[in-house]
């Protein structure tokens, strides 16, 4: 368990330790519970000797956030670097929202092909619906795409949560400060200033 390669010991964390999403996040008696128990396996192994399993126990007794637990067990795991965190199955909010994009897709690409279809056919049909059924060729490539959305449920959904997860991880970087650090630049010796030309 304490290798953590597998995954099981982080998926026992209310939220991932190593996140950095979750680093000033207060965590539980339950966290600290599972940091515990890994200081004690790694004792039992010998990993540990008994002061510095007291030291280790005192700092996640202490420890008030996520980021805080990392540090008493950082060397006793091949994955516990933050950042280091595996992947994982989509939030339930980000599918809810893909699904209903997913159904607000749906819903526009059947009024496409109703819309269209009910004026086209009306008018053939009061025209006289001779032999020549031109309202098909509105029909078909409309029905073709209305099916096409169908059948892709999976994909644009899919496709709808990677565009969210990609929004939601540019929304927590850190602003760059190029552009500060440009417009405060001062001009090097000999070189004039716009206003000095």
């Amino acid at each position: 368990m304490t290798t953590g390669s597998d995954g099981s010991l982080w998926r026992r964390f209310e939220h991932d330790p190593r996140d950095p999403v979750y680093a000033g996040m207060r965590a539980s008696d339950r966290d600290r519970a599972v940091v515990h128990d890994a200081l004690a396996e790694a004792y039992a192994d010998g990993r540990l000797d008994r002061d510095e399993l007291d030291e280790r126990t005192g700092q996640v007794d202490r420890a008030k956030t996520y980021g805080a637990l990392l540090p008493p067990i950082s060397d006793l795991l091949a994955d516990a670097a933050p950042g280091q965190v595996a992947p994982t199955a989509p939030s339930a909010e980000l599918r809810l929202t893909a699904e209903q994009h997913y159904r607000d897709k749906l819903r526009e690409t059947f009024f496409e092909f109703l819309i269209p279809n009910l004026i086209c056919w009306a008018i053939w049909y009061m025209t006289g619906h001779d032999n020549f059924i031109w309202p098909v060729f509105v029909t078909i490539p409309t029905l073709i795409h209305l099916l096409q959305v169908g059948a892709n449920k999976r994909s644009i959904i899919d496709t709808r949560i990677e565009k969210l997860e990609r929004k939601q991880a540019k929304a927590l970087e850190p602003p760059t400060s190029s552009n500060s650090s440009r417009s405060s630049k001062s001009p090097t010796p000999g070189e004039e200033r716009p206003d000095d030309a």
